[in-house]
C-alpha cells in the first residue's frame, strides 16, 4: 500500500501515516530558543529538588500523597527534556529556584506551561514523548492546582467555630 507524500515547503518530502498524521523521525534538536532552553534547564532543575524533597523530607512537610508528583513521572521528565539539551553548550537557568515548596510548585507549573507554547516545534523535531511528558505532567500540576484551591475554598467558607468574644 503506498503512502501519500506531503510536500515541506521546499524540503524533502514526509512520508504520511495511513491516519495522515504520522510521527515525525528525530533529528540532532529542536530549535528552541535561548529562552526555551533556559526554561528547560529551570524545568529540570525543579524536578530534580521535588524528586529530592519527596524522597528525603519527612511526610508531615509535604502535600498529600494525592497531591504529589509520582518519581517515575519527575524522571521520565528529566529524562526527556535533557535529549533537548544540547550537550556541548553550557546554560544558565531561566531564574533561581525559590526556597519556599509552595513557590517551587507555582514556578514549576509555570515553566510547564510556558514550555508547552513550543509543543508542535517539539513534535515536528520528532520529540514526541517529551511532548507527551509534558502533556502528562501539566494535566497532573493543574489538577493539583484545581483541588488546592477547592481546598482552600471549603475553608474559607467555613463559619467559626464559637461567637467571637
Amino acid at each position: 500500500m503506498d503512502r501519500p507524500v506531503t510536500p515541506d515547503r521546499g524540503r524533502a518530502a514526509i512520508q504520511v501515516g495511513a491516519d495522515g498524521f504520522g510521527a515525525p523521525a528525530p533529528q540532532a534538536a529542536p530549535t528552541l530558543s535561548i529562552d526555551e532552553l533556559r526554561w528547560v534547564i529551570f524545568i529540570i532543575r525543579c524536578a530534580r529538588v521535588l524528586a529530592f524533597l519527596q524522597r528525603f523530607a519527612p511526610s508531615k512537610y509535604l502535600p498529600p500523597q494525592e497531591d504529589r508528583i509520582p518519581p517515575v513521572l519527575l524522571e521520565r521528565l528529566i529524562r526527556e527534556l535533557k535529549k533537548l539539551i544540547p550537550k556541548w553548550r553550557w546554560m544558565s537557568s531561566a531564574r533561581a529556584l525559590p526556597r519556599s515548596p509552595a513557590r517551587l510548585g507555582e514556578e514549576f507549573f509555570y515553566a510547564i506551561t510556558a514550555l508547552r507554547t513550543s509543543r508542535l516545534e517539539l513534535w515536528r523535531a520528532g520529540y514526541t514523548e517529551c511532548v507527551a511528558v509534558l502533556d502528562e505532567v501539566y494535566s497532573l500540576l493543574y489538577a493539583i492546582g484545581v483541588r488546592a484551591r477547592s481546598r482552600k475554598h471549603r475553608t474559607e467558607a467555613r463559619p467559626p467555630d464559637g461567637p467571637a468574644r
